[in-house]
């Protein structure tokens, strides 16, 4: 099966299960240079590359909000280059069907870390080594984050905003029933047990079941995963002693009652927040911005923390969302868009107002962590009841010591999880049972969409 054909059908699939907002070969791309290779940069503006091009007007598909504040000052920065951006609604099957049409795509695209590679491999990206070698970037960003941005040495786009795992908690719920907040696992599941036995009507907190990024967070947490992609090879590998672990803590606080199995983004999940029926939420970074706009009537109730710990004497992180920027590869001003995605990402004047004005409180830049949030880390939040929430969150993100790629066919993979977990969910089978058939099928499923060089049942040594 060749390329185009595996991005029509993928574009069907994508349709047909959208991608959550925050919920085989390479294309080598017009420009790119070789990994190793670092390029003679002139000096630009703020120690950034020069420009070297012609006058140039770049578009940019993004769903964040008042990117505009950091457009202004990178047009500032490079009068030569003017930004223009279209809110384009996490839209995937736009993407992929513009790649298979071989035209129609911008210059410069947003996307969640965990759909980035099925765009990379699918040929909707170009390299942007030329402009932005390696070690440039590692300059701006941790090396973690090149598993979200690159692919075999060649790196597509910058990473923006961290979906690091926190826990927001109902304080009051907590007190009311005598129970501290939780530092490991097993804490949280005796205090879980406590909590439904004293009150039949609240839990500790939701699974869902129709979001992808909470078991992939879990499992990350736990210092494990369940795929990642190495040496022109995808790993896939479900069933692990990670992966099982920590499937099944889950599947006993289910099945003994003690947490709720449900739906997360719907009103009445909100609903059910505002009115302390849920006692913590486990999510990325970026929820508590959420949180405030969705469930407002339960304002100064809420707190902050980083999440429990496996082994509180190794204390570590994973991700539940976060995205990047990618210079398409139907980009004919890809040096101005590669400078564009590098300065959004990294610049001080543009990280101040992603954080303020985009409701983004947490980003992957160095800069950000070392310049902007100690400038933050006073700051009081009413709707926290006055918590200082900013260094929890870089806390959080901090414990984030691995890193991994995500498969290239995350829709189906979300969509073949729903369906297992509805089936646990029935009691129709264990979670170990659950993991295999979630294995086989996503297996399976790349087998016929042409992916060859899958290893399955192991997983590639290091980070």
């Amino acid at each position: 099966m060749n390329k185009v054909t595996r991005v029509v059908l993928w574009a069907v699939v994508a349709m047909a299960v959208p991608a959550l907002a925050w919920a085989g070969g390479q294309k080598e791309g017009t420009a790119g240079s070789a990994a190793g290779t670092t390029p003679a940069m002139t000096a630009g503006p703020g120690g950034y590359p020069a420009y070297t091009g012609q006058a140039a007007n770049i578009t940019m598909w993004a769903w964040t909000s008042n990117e505009n504040y950091s457009i202004d000052a990178f047009q500032k920065a490079y009068p030569n280059i003017t930004v223009k951006w279209d809110n384009f609604g996490v839209d995937y099957s736009k993407i992929l069907t513009a790649t298979a049409a071989g035209k129609g795509l911008p210059d410069v695209i947003m996307s969640e870390y965990t759909y980035a590679p099925q765009f990379m491999e699918y040929g909707s990206f170009q390299p942007i080594n030329k402009w932005v070698p390696q070690s440039l970037y590692l300059k701006y960003f941790p090396a973690n984050t090149l598993k979200w941005t690159s692919m075999e040495g060649k790196i597509y786009g910058t990473p923006q905003d961290s979906g690091a795992m926190t826990m927001v908690y109902r304080k009051d719920v907590l007190d009311k029933y005598g129970l501290s907040v939780p530092k490991t696992w097993e804490e949280f599941a005796s205090e879980a047990v406590k909590l439904h036995n004293a009150d039949p009507n609240v839990w500790m907190t939701t699974m869902p079941r129709n979001w992808i990024l909470w078991p992939m967070g879990m499992v990350w947490e736990a210092g494990g995963k369940l795929f990642d992609y190495a040496n022109g090879k995808w790993y896939i590998d479900f069933t692990n002693p990670i992966a099982e672990k920590v499937f099944n803590y889950w599947g006993k606080l289910i099945s003994d009652g003690a947490i709720k199995f449900d739906m997360y983004w719907t009103a009445d999940w909100y609903k059910e927040l505002d009115q302390g029926l849920s006692a913590t939420v486990i999510s990325g970074g970026w929820f508590p911005e959420w949180l405030q706009l969705n469930s407002k009537a339960s304002a100064g109730k809420w707190r902050v923390a980083v999440p429990p710990q496996w082994d509180a004497s190794n204390p570590q992180n994973g991700e539940m969302g976060g995205s990047g920027f990618y210079v398409s590869s139907q980009s004919t001003n890809a040096e101005a868009a590669a400078l564009f995605v590098l300065w959004l990402n990294s610049n001080k004047e543009s990280l101040i107002p992603l954080h303020d004005k985009s409701q983004l409180p947490i980003l992957w830049s160095k800069v950000f962590t070392n310049e902007v949030a100690p400038s933050l880390a006073n700051i009081e939040y009413p709707y926290f009841g006055g918590q200082k929430i900013t260094p929890v969150s870089v806390d959080a993100m901090n414990l984030v010591k691995t890193s991994f790629t995500s498969l290239p066919v995350m829709d189906f993979v979300q969509s073949s999880m729903e369906t297992g977990l509805e089936k646990v969910d029935k009691g129709q089978m264990t979670m170990s049972q659950f993991l295999q058939e979630w294995q086989d099928n996503v297996v399976a499923f790349m087998k016929k969409q042409g992916f060859n060089n899958l290893v399955v049942g192991e997983l590639p040594s290091g980070d």
